[in-house]
């Protein structure tokens, strides 16, 4: 009883920066900054009801973000929506209430391993090794892609007892994956927190195209690290740099973290380009966001983006990251990838290369196209962004 008033006591603390947190956290899963604030309170109300699941306090941003995004799943459904990598929990129904590795289950990405033409064979294996009706459900949902609804009739379940069961399964399986089979597994880069070092992932350097990226993980779940070995040479920075802890939850790999991050990129900045106001990364305030581009730019943007295209915004709260005030810069190539094309472009063509920017004018204005063609294949993705926003007025995905 003790710990559990030492716990409610330290969360009353916390609350009024985790609550700036998992406003920013339920608008990017929903991708609806309107509801977000709605979400973000439900979010706290029941982790106020639950308060004595919260076994180990030190974990306490991750055990909010689980119950975010159970949340967001739950206003997805009612409103006929769907969200990826997320299952609805309801406490007494079927077992007891889910713990904590119960949420990390959510951020076990199968969508995207099944994707992998490698790891069929790997994942027939682990399939192979569960029970019948696990293997069933898994089946069902990710190989022949039945909605929920679906395998709860072919089942004879309701949708909250397949959901359950999905859960469970997709936890199954990450435990077979990462015990039975973890050597098999290896080389599919599983993240491990806390190796604090840096590692050849399955990414294709959207850049250049000849390179596999770098990856790091920072210790203590605060953010991604992503470099190319070749376009990032004495270059003295990385490809990505986001240290969003709640954005990647405890995703273990590097092709989900950089889908979530791509995702959360629409979200943050497309809706904001007209009104050059985002909010802080770090504190949740109000920050201008400008182009570069620009001669009144400071320091730290001119130091090291002074000759490329993008957006950046900076806060004088305190930064643990950056030691002083909190900054941001994205390219207008981060923006080109964000938006739903891009994301469908990239995930067709995982091994591509940007091609020169060149200037245009459309419809009277002044306009930059950003461009992106297949390695492997005769396919081209480009945006046409207003030069003075940076808002996409067209854009175009057709094979060549």
């Amino acid at each position: 009883m003790h710990q559990l008033i030492e716990i409610s006591n330290d969360l009353e603390t916390v609350l009024p920066a985790e609550r700036a947190r998992l406003v920013r956290l339920c608008a990017a899963i929903t991708s609806n900054g309107d509801v977000a604030e709605d979400l973000a309170q439900e979010t706290l109300l029941e982790a106020w009801r639950h308060l004595h699941e919260l076994r180990e306090p030190e974990r306490r941003t991750q055990w909010l973000s689980g119950i975010a995004r159970n949340v967001c799943l739950r206003w997805a459904r009612k409103h006929g929506r769907e969200l990826a990598h997320l299952a609805e929990q309801r406490p007494g129904e079927e077992t007891e209430s889910s713990g904590l590795e119960d949420l990390l289950a959510d951020d076990f990405d199968l969508e995207v391993e099944l994707e992998r033409k490698e790891l069929v064979e790997l994942l027939d294996r682990a399939l192979a090794l569960l029970p019948p009706e696990t293997r069933t459900i898994l089946v069902k949902r990710y190989v022949e892609e039945s909605s929920i609804a679906e395998v709860a009739a072919q089942l004879g379940l309701n949708a909250s007892a397949a959901a359950m069961r999905l859960q469970r399964g997709k936890l199954a399986l990450r435990r077979v994956l990462t015990h039975e089979l973890s050597q098999e597994l290896a080389p599919y880069s599983i993240h491990k927190y806390g190796a604090g070092q840096w590692e050849e992932t399955r990414l294709w350097c959207p850049y250049c195209g000849q390179s596999r990226l770098l990856g790091h993980f920072v210790p203590n779940n605060d953010g991604l690290l992503l470099r190319c070995p070749v376009c990032n040479v004495g270059t003295g920075g990385n490809m990505v740099d986001n240290h969003n802890a709640a954005l990647f939850g405890y995703v273990k790999t590097y092709k989900p973290a950089l889908s979530r991050l791509l995702t959360w990129g629409e979200t943050y900045y497309y809706p904001n380009l007209l009104t050059h106001t985002v909010p802080c990364l770090h504190c949740g305030r109000p920050t201008t966001l400008r182009l570069n581009p620009s001669a009144d730019a400071p320091s730290w943007v001119q130091a090291s983006y002074s000759d490329r295209q993008g957006v950046y915004n900076e806060c004088e709260c305190s930064s643990p990251i950056y030691r002083g005030s909190s900054q941001n810069w994205s390219s207008l190539d981060f923006l080109a990838l964000c938006l739903p094309q891009g994301r469908r472009f990239l995930r067709d063509h995982p091994r591509m290369r940007k091609l020169p920017e060149h200037e245009i004018e459309t419809d009277g204005r002044p306009a930059i196209v950003t461009r992106f063609e297949s390695v492997t294949e005769h396919a081209h993705f480009e945006v046409v962004s207003a030069l003075d926003t940076y808002e996409a007025l067209r854009v175009y995905g057709e094979r060549l």
